[in-house]
């Protein structure tokens, strides 16, 4: 009879497994993007010679690896002697069954690239990798899950009509502390409407389009100062235009949301015709900056991603669909685009990789807040996925989109060309995100969910800082 305690142990041990696997996957697209495949000429050596050779960093790039890929191997392995110990269901065995029938293949196409195979081997051992890392995330996700016994009879029902009273009501504003002074009045109105904008969205989306300015650089296009700062100025008008409409549509369900009851709207602060008016202000402002100091196709896509959000996602998507965080996850992306828009005039791939990583990482992001804020979601009426599905199956789903996420950043450094920096930097923040995703399942709290969702912040600023250092200052 299987114990607790070893099916406990078995997840450890595949746990391992898949940050190994990842930490694979990285190491060997930044392998593949510098001169360290350069550096080692044999297999399994880098020399003829039976030494590490001289200890570069492209050499030390390149053996770690190899190193990462023989932890990997001895881990894959024992997940499988493992699998065959514990009680597994026949999904994660044939899943662990898959990824130990396909490292050998993958060994032998390092091996073949090692001593200058042909091209297309780069592109396919890459691909098997991704597969290797993802049929153990699933495996990893299933295990977990079935150890996690909990039943998944957590869906709630949004309550768009129900009664604002009491706690849940957000507040009179009657009963409101109301300023005396002049001075203090206006400091009030002025922090309203700041307020309205979304501030605290304004540095990751500006660092968003700040990275795809730095990836057209590589394409050999010159980022000028002025250039960067109209489009991130353009780009933060935009953002406030975004929230502003945001606050004015929502400010009934807002009433209901004990985390959004303090929202200007709310408490007639500002006057929802004098918000609309300020959104469509900035909104103008923007596309005058845009198109007087960057370029019309910029100005475009900004206008298409404040449509995105204000419309596509707050008005259709939000209130009506359990996917409305997958579906609008586009409106986040589009700054990345952009950005190299705004250098090159044009749509470029890295541009759309980096796009598909902000797209792919916003439900493994925000499903752990919504998680965490369920029934604050369910009063105001919003089916979020934990909240029409249950926090079972969103827990599932963080894991599942955070692998792609993880795949996707990946594709994103090889398309790109990104080096040692960037792929370091995934590597660290990546285990990190995944780590603590993993104690979703060990630990099913509210605090461990929205610890998670900040550790998801954590890992998209620092990627995106990685490839401004990358491209501006490094490259530079």
């Amino acid at each position: 009879m299987t114990t607790e305690h070893s099916q406990r142990r078995f997840a450890d041990l595949l746990t391992a497994t898949v940050i190994a696997a990842y930490v694979l996957v990285a190491l060997g697209t930044a392998v593949s993007t510098t001169d360290s495949a350069a550096a080692c000429s044999a297999w399994p050596t880098c020399s003829t010679d039976p030494i590490i050779g001289s200890a570069t960093g492209d050499t030390l790039l390149y053996w770690g690896h190899r190193v990462a890929a023989l932890v990997a191997g001895c881990l894959v392995l024992a997940s499988g002697l493992a699998a065959r110990r514990v009680e597994v269901n026949r999904r994660v065995a044939a899943l662990i069954g898959c990824a130990l029938v396909l490292f050998p293949v993958q060994v032998l196409l390092g091996a073949t690239i090692a001593v200058g195979g042909p091209s297309v081997a780069g592109p396919v051992h890459l691909a098997i990798a991704m597969t290797i890392f993802a049929c153990l995330l699933v495996a990893l996700v299933f295990t977990l899950d079935d150890g996690t016994l909990e039943e998944e009879t957590d869906r709630l029902t949004p309550t768009p009509e129900s009664p604002t009273s009491g706690d849940d009501a957000g507040g009179d504003p009657a009963t409101a502390p109301q300023p005396t002074g002049r001075g203090a009045r206006l400091k009030r109105t002025i922090g309203a409407y700041l307020t309205l904008t979304k501030p605290r969205l304004m540095w990751l989306l500006c660092l968003v389009a700040l990275a795809g300015m730095g990836l057209a650089t590589l394409s050999g296009a010159t980022l000028e100062p002025s250039t960067a700062l109209a489009t991130l100025a353009g780009g933060v008008l935009a953002i406030g235009a975004s929230g502003t409409f945001n606050h004015v549509y929502e400010r009934d369900r807002d009433r209901r949301m004990n985390r959004t009851s303090d929202r200007p709207l709310v408490h007639d602060l500002v006057p929802a015709r004098n918000a609309v008016a300020f959104g469509v202000g900035l909104t103008a402002v923007s596309m005058a900056v845009l198109l007087t100091w960057v370029n019309a196709l910029a100005a475009v896509f900004t206008l298409a991603a404040i449509g995105y959000y204000a419309v596509l996602y707050t008005v259709v998507l939000k209130p009506n669909t359990a996917w409305n965080t997958v579906l609008g996850g586009g409106a986040g992306a589009l700054p990345a685009v952009i950005g190299w828009v705004a250098v090159t005039g044009r749509v470029g791939l890295p541009a759309v990789a980096l796009a598909a990583v902000i797209f792919l990482w916003t439900p493994a992001h925000f499903y752990s807040l919504a998680i965490a804020y369920r029934d604050d979601y369910a009063r105001g009426g919003f089916p979020m996925y934990p909240v029409a599905e249950g926090v079972a199956a969103a827990r599932r789903h963080i894991a599942f989109y955070l692998g792609a996420t993880l795949l996707a950043a990946s594709g994103l450094g090889w398309v790109a060309g990104l080096g040692w920096v960037y792929g370091i930097t995934s590597v660290a923040l990546g285990a990190v995100f995944l780590r603590s995703v993993v104690r979703q399942f060990r630990q099913p709290t509210d605090e461990v969910a929205l610890r998670s969702f900040y550790v998801s912040n954590y890992y998209l600023g620092a990627i995106l800082l990685a490839i401004v250092l990358e491209t501006l200052v490094v490259a530079g």
